[in-house]
């Protein structure tokens, strides 16, 4: 069934910049990301909904979910769609194939005790299948007697039904998500009976990208500084549309990274570059403390005793024909001074 939503509240929505995903649920939820350093995965991080925040189906189409007609079902769903953004949906029942769909949720990578707390990692990297089914809960928020109830309910003969949002985006469709809105528990039982899922799908058709500026936001509320950086410093395609000089969040994001990260990446350095090219005096002071900032970098040090700093710096390449970015370590800020001189401010 498809259905217009023009009176959405723009609670539940899926943003993605050909980049990036953020699932909004009055606030960012869940983020997911490609790996881009030759790994063929993607990171993956969820925020926890408090009790206030979660979005509570109504009594009817909980009861059509556990074992309502068709009917009854897709009458529940309307009501619900009023909490999507505007735009057309499809609404279908189906089934999710046990031996061909791979589900995930948040759960800390595995770290080095070692490593900082604030290095670590606090989400999930998965594969890239042709399709992959992802959780908006917390592995902790899994509730094994309620994954009980839902065997013996399954076995009895019930077929309770999850609903999984599908945000399509025609431009890219390969790298479209299906995120479990409501049902994880149920379909963590049909999982351990080796069951297919039935399956409420709403379908979001996308023709245009989200703004990277929005993205990022979303995701800047979301994540832990180290994931963040990571989707910043691998969004380069994205980043050129943001208006730095009048964003200070994301500003006050980048001027962390250029005092505290052992790698500038080619996307901050790109940033800098443009803001010199274009030559006005409002973008020539924001540079200008930037590199005050990238200055004042960790990593660095006078009389070189410290690890140094990475970034990348332009080279012409004889076999491409063209200037390659080549990884180089600055071992203190005079060499960091001639860098800048010669890949920002040539």
């Amino acid at each position: 069934m498809e259905i217009h939503n023009t009176h959405g509240q723009n609670v539940i929505k899926v943003l993605y910049d050909g980049f990036a995903s953020c699932l909004i649920i009055r606030r960012p939820v869940a983020v997911n990301w490609p790996d881009s350093r030759g790994s063929v995965g993607e990171y993956y991080a969820v925020s926890e909904l408090s009790e206030k925040e979660k979005i509570t189906l109504t009594d009817s189409l909980n009861h059509a979910l556990m074992d309502g007609t068709e009917d009854e079902i897709m009458a529940g769903i309307k009501d619900f769609l009023t909490l999507f953004e505007n735009g057309s949906y499809q609404v279908n029942l189906g089934k999710i194939p046990f031996d061909n769909s791979n589900f995930y949720m948040a759960r800390p990578l595995p770290v080095d005790e070692n490593v900082p707390v604030r290095k670590r990692f606090s989400g999930w990297f998965y594969p890239f299948q042709d399709f992959n089914y992802l959780y908006t809960l917390e592995s902790k928020s899994i509730d094994p007697k309620r994954i009980e109830y839902y065997i013996d309910l399954i076995r009895k003969g019930g077929r309770p039904k999850p609903i999984i949002f599908y945000s399509l985006y025609h431009l890219d469709p390969m790298m479209s998500c299906a995120f479990v809105l409501d049902g994880h528990h149920k379909i963590e039982a049909y999982t351990r009976l080796k069951m297919d899922i039935p399956a409420v799908f709403i379908v979001k058709d996308n023709n245009d990208y989200s703004p990277a500026s929005e993205i990022m936001h979303g995701a800047h509320r979301l994540l832990q500084d180290i994931e963040f950086e990571h989707l910043f410093q691998n969004n380069d395609e994205n980043l050129p549309n943001i208006n730095f000089i009048n964003d200070k969040i994301l500003t006050n994001a980048l001027d962390k990274m250029l005092k505290e990260s052992e790698r500038i990446d080619v996307a901050i350095i790109e940033i800098l570059i443009r803001h010199y090219q274009r030559g006005s005096i409002d973008e020539r002071k924001w540079l200008d403390r930037r590199l005050e900032f990238l200055k004042e970098n960790i990593h660095l040090s006078f009389f070189s005793f410290k690890k140094g700093l990475n970034v990348y710096s332009p080279q012409y390449s004889e076999r491409h024909k063209t200037n390659i970015w080549f990884l180089t370590t600055l071992k203190n800020t005079m060499e960091l001074n001639a860098w800048i001189k010669e890949t920002i401010l040539r």
